[in-house]
């Protein structure tokens, strides 16, 4: 029986040409009154959730989580996963695949720790705010983070979807 299975050279060559797909993952971090902790970043406009790239060899639960303490300075219990969203095609990023995880409630006078290098501010938004800050995709799929949270499932969209 002849041997089938690649030399490691053939194996890099061809593992070079599958597609890759970017990681990141954010937090739905809310208050007593229910609002979402939203943080506006230095290097784009508009706002965001506390979160980031996953990095190699990192879970995307284990990058939120660790993001989260690095731009907001918030020690959280890693929370379960909300929403799961790819971005297909997205122009120079390529494929890739958000993950938006519970960040649990704390105060609203809790301490916040931006990340100066990469975080202008921070704001608690109600849900009907979410569309002038997030934009309208963006905002509906806040709106299904919040479905979730009450119904205990997890949405899972992609581009096509919104």
């Amino acid at each position: 029986m002849a041997d089938t299975y690649l030399s490691h050279d053939e194996l890099v060559k061809f593992i070079a040409t599958l597609p890759t797909r970017r990681l990141a993952a954010g937090a739905l971090i809310r208050d007593e009154q229910n609002r979402l902790l939203a943080v506006e970043p230095n290097y784009r406009d508009g706002w965001a959730l506390p979160g980031g790239t996953v990095e190699a060899g990192e879970a995307p639960q284990q990058g939120c989580f660790r993001e989260v303490q690095e731009e907001v300075g918030l020690d959280l219990a890693l929370g379960r996963v909300l929403l799961i969203f790819h971005g297909l095609s997205r122009g120079v990023w390529g494929d890739s695949t958000y993950y938006i995880y519970d960040g649990g409630q704390i105060p609203s006078d809790a301490v916040i720790t931006l990340q100066e290098d990469e975080l202008l501010s921070y704001r608690w938004l109600e849900p009907a705010a979410f569309e002038n800050h997030f934009g309208e995709s963006f905002a509906a799929r806040l709106k299904a983070c919040y479905r979730a949270l009450e119904t205990g499932e997890t949405v899972e969209l992609s581009s096509h979807d919104s």
